[in-house]
Order: structure tokens, then C-alpha cells, then sequence
């Protein structure tokens, strides 16, 4: 028989963990006790054991998904006549079709129909008039839609960083026609990648911009710049392309690999690591003249470049770890970028 391999419970309040690593494949035998898998909660990296016995079917996840606790990750043929006490008859109630198909048209959501309690082994239509009864009928407008697996890790990360991150932000401008004039020899390069590559360079010469921090007390400085570049995919989605060790490339070899890598994150998805230290993001297309940017640790600082005003200046805007830098280090950076930008023109 086959038994469900489920996130357990790893701390009061926790609701899902990342999947970071899976370390058993399919067809692999597994005892008790044997690390298969790795997940990152809002606090730290766990590996997981096996809880029994057993030889992995198949996994249902796969690095870099979120997922709830309590959910099923992998299931495990169990040796024959082996019954786990882990593995126990589920007692959720069957919900038959029509069941669904009534809840629907009362405006009851796919996800609520497990809060529902059932007065038999299966939830009935009976079931769901007595809890609209009970509660009030729900709005019919309403339509429950599941995250995309993208937007569900940004915001997977985005709540960690809440939780961890105390944000500073200041703020300089810069002549955008400058931006705008920079040719290189290859691919023509965007005002964002321009940004992109000078922010690294200066950061190569300030070690707390080549940092991640590790819990609260280790920094760890990179010998290389990693730098992400916010991206707009359909559907709203947020992703990040990364170029790696962007502080040692020229520019023109930093703007074809910034293009081989957007191109890739569109299609394949967010590429931030935990050693993507510097993040740039742009709405010039949109007319964003100003914004504070949201910083997604691990990464130290994010930079914001608005669009254009008339007189030709235009904001960069950076939101920085105040675990990291303090506001007079933050000062030299973007001091330093400004000069390497070119002073706004008076």
C-alpha cells in the first residue's frame, strides 16, 4: 500500500513552508528517520525525515514551490503488510458533484466547502443550506481564485522579509538623459540595465553591498555582485532575472547577459537566490515618477528608477536593510551612483 508524505507541524502559527531541495528521487528506498527533503519556513531551513519505511513513488512538488502545511509532498510505497500508525483513514467528508455544483450556484466558495461540517460521511446540499443559514449567504459576485505558484513564492518571500528586514529608504535624482545615452557595442541597452551595471560596479568597492545576512547576527559578504531586475510577466506576475557577478563584466557584456536572462526568467520564472544581493525595478512605461520599493531579502538594497520629468531629471529611489547599512553608507552609495550616472542638469 502506499502511504502520503506530509508537511508536519513545525512551529505554532506556521501555515506553509518553500520547498528548497529535494534529496531522495523517485524509486529510491527510504527508512525512518532519513532526511528526504529540505523546506524553509519564515525562520530558518529544516530537512525533513522520512516517517516510516519505505520506497518514494513519486513527488507532487518540486524545488521552489510553496506549499501548506499539512500537505501531501511525495507518496511512499510501504513494505508489505506494514501499516504506520501515521497512515490513518482520512475523515474529511466525500463532497459529491452536485454537491459542488449547488454550492456554486449559492456563491460558496471551492475553498469553504471543507469548513462546512457534514451531518453524514459526504457533504450534501442540505449541508450547505444549513450553514448559509447559520452564517448568512455569501455574495454571489464573489469568485475564490488560487495564487499563481509564482505570486505565491513572491509573497512566500515577501511576508519572511516583512518579518525579518528593517527597511530605511533615501533617495537622490539623476540626469535620466544620460541614462538614455549609453550605447554599447552589442545589444542596445536599457535605462534599467545601465542602472543595473553601475550599481554593481560601486558595490564592488563597498563591501556591505556585496552582503546577505544570515539569521541576525552573520553577515556574509559575496566576492561577486548578483544583481535582479524586476520583470513584469502576464497576468501581473512579478519575476526576477539575475546576472551574475555583474561587477566584473563590461557593459556591453553585462547588457547581453541581462537580455539572455530576462528572456529566460519570462519564460521559466523568478531566478532570485539567497546570494542576489543588489535588486533594480523601473514603471518608466507606466509614468511612475515616484515610489518607495519593496526590498525582498536576502537581497540588501532595491533600487527604483522613475520616469523622466519634463526637465529631463527622474528619481532613484532605495530601500536598504537598516540591519546592514546605516543611512550615512546608504548616502555614499548613492552618491557614488549618482556621480557614476551623471548629476541631474540644472
Amino acid at each position: 500500500m502506499s502511504a502520503d508524505l506530509a508537511v508536519p507541524q513545525l512551529g505554532e502559527g506556521l501555515r506553509e513552508v518553500r520547498i528548497v531541495e529535494i534529496l531522495r528521487r523517485a524509486g529510491d528506498t527510504v527508512a525512518r528517520g532519513e532526511p528526504v527533503y529540505v523546506v524553509e519556513t519564515d525562520k530558518s531551513t529544516v530537512e525533513l525525515e522520512a516517517p516510516f519505511d519505505g520506497t518514494i513513488e513519486r513527488w507532487t512538488v518540486a524545488p521552489g514551490d510553496v506549499v501548506a502545511v499539512g500537505a501531501v509532498v511525495a507518496l511512499i510505497t510501504l513494505p508489505e503488510g506494514v501499516v504506520p500508525a501515521a497512515v490513518a483513514p482520512r475523515l474529511a467528508p466525500t463532497i459529491p458533484p452536485r454537491t459542488r455544483a449547488h454550492a456554486r450556484e449559492h456563491g460558496v466558495a471551492e475553498a469553504e466547502l471543507a469548513r462546512i461540517p457534514a451531518t453524514s460521511g459526504k457533504l450534501m446540499p442540505a449541508d450547505i443550506d444549513a450553514w448559509i443559514a447559520r452564517s448568512g449567504t455569501p455574495p454571489v459576485s464573489a469568485q475564490d481564485q488560487p495564487l499563481s505558484p509564482e505570486q505565491r513564492r513572491l509573497v512566500f518571500r515577501m511576508r519572511r522579509s516583512a518579518e525579518r528586514v528593517i527597511p530605511g529608504t533615501i533617495a537622490i535624482e539623476v540626469d535620466y538623459r544620460a541614462l538614455e545615452g549609453v550605447r554599447a557595442a552589442g545589444a542596445e541597452p536599457s535605462v534599467v540595465q545601465v542602472l543595473a551595471h553601475a550599481a554593481a560596479r560601486i558595490a564592488a568597492g563597498l563591501p556591505r553591498f556585496r552582503a546577505t545576512l544570515v539569521g541576525d547576527d552573520t553577515l556574509r559578504t559575496h566576492d561577486a555582485v548578483n544583481v535582479g531586475i524586476a520583470l513584469a510577466r502576464p497576468g501581473d506576475e512579478l519575476v526576477t532575472a539575475v546576472v551574475r557577478a555583474a561587477d566584473r563584466m563590461t557593459l556591453d557584456a553585462f547588457v547581453r547577459e541581462a537580455w539572455r536572462q530576462m528572456r529566460e526568467a519570462l519564460r521559466t520564472g523568478d531566478q532570485a537566490g539567497d546570494d542576489t544581493q543588489l535588486l533594480v525595478t523601473h514603471l518608466g512605461r507606466e509614468g511612475v515618477l515616484d515610489a518607495v520599493p519593496t526590498l525582498v531579502a536576502p537581497a540588501n538594497a532595491i533600487l527604483f528608477l522613475g520616469a523622466p520629468r519634463a526637465d529631463g531629471r527622474a528619481r532613484v529611489v532605495m530601500t536598504f536593510d537598516h540591519r546592514i547599512h546605516n543611512g550615512a553608507g546608504a548616502a555614499r552609495f548613492l552618491a557614488a551612483l549618482r556621480d557614476a550616472l551623471g548629476a541631474p542638469a540644472p
